[in-house]
C-alpha cells in the first residue's frame, strides 16, 4: 500500500471536520465565559435593587397605623400618634440608595453591552433578565429623581 492508494479527498474532508469541531469547542468555551459573566452581571443588579428597595423603605417616614381609627372610629389612647415617630426622610439612607442605584445602572449597561456584542455570534441567545433589570433600574432611577431632585441637587453641589 503506497501513497497512490490514499484518498486525499477523504483525508481533507476528515481534517476539515476535525478543525470545525475544534473551532466549535473553542467557541463553546468562550460562550461559557461570556455566559458566566452575563449571569454575574445580571444577578448583582438584582441584589443591589433589592438593597435599594430595603434602604428606601427603612428611610421613609414612619406611618401611623390608622386602620382602627378610620374604619372603626376608635379613638383610644393605644392608637394615638407616638411622639417617637420619625416624620421626615432619612437622607443618609437615601444617598446610599442613590449611589447603589447608579452602580446598578452602570452594571446593567455593561451587561447589555456584553449581551448585544455576544449576540453577533451564531447561536448566542439574548438574556431577557438583563433587559428586565435594566428596565426596572431605569424606571426606579427616574422615579427616584422625580421624588428627590432637590436633595440630589444639594448633593451634587
Amino acid at each position: 500500500m503506497g501513497f497512490d492508494d490514499l484518498d486525499y479527498d477523504k483525508i481533507t474532508e476528515l481534517l476539515k471536520k476535525r478543525d470545525e469541531e475544534e473551532r466549535l469547542a473553542a467557541l463553546k468555551k468562550k460562550r461559557s465565559i461570556r455566559g458566566r459573566l452575563l449571569t454575574i452581571l445580571s444577578l448583582i443588579p438584582w441584589a443591589l435593587m433589592f438593597v435599594v428597595w430595603v434602604l428606601i423603605e427603612t428611610a421613609s417616614p414612619d406611618r401611623e397605623m390608622m386602620f382602627f381609627r378610620t374604619f372603626f372610629d376608635v379613638h383610644d389612647q393605644h392608637f394615638t400618634v407616638d411622639p417617637l415617630f420619625r416624620h421626615s426622610w432619612n437622607y443618609g439612607q437615601i444617598y446610599a440608595a442613590y449611589v447603589l442605584m447608579l452602580i446598578s445602572l452602570g452594571l446593567c449597561l455593561i451587561a447589555l453591552t456584553v449581551n448585544i456584542l455576544g449576540k453577533r455570534r451564531d447561536g448566542e441567545k439574548i438574556k431577557i433578565s438583563v433587559f428586565i433589570i435594566g428596565g426596572i433600574t431605569i424606571t426606579a432611577f427616574v422615579f427616584f429623581m422625580i421624588n428627590f431632585w432637590p436633595v440630589i441637587l444639594r448633593w451634587i453641589q
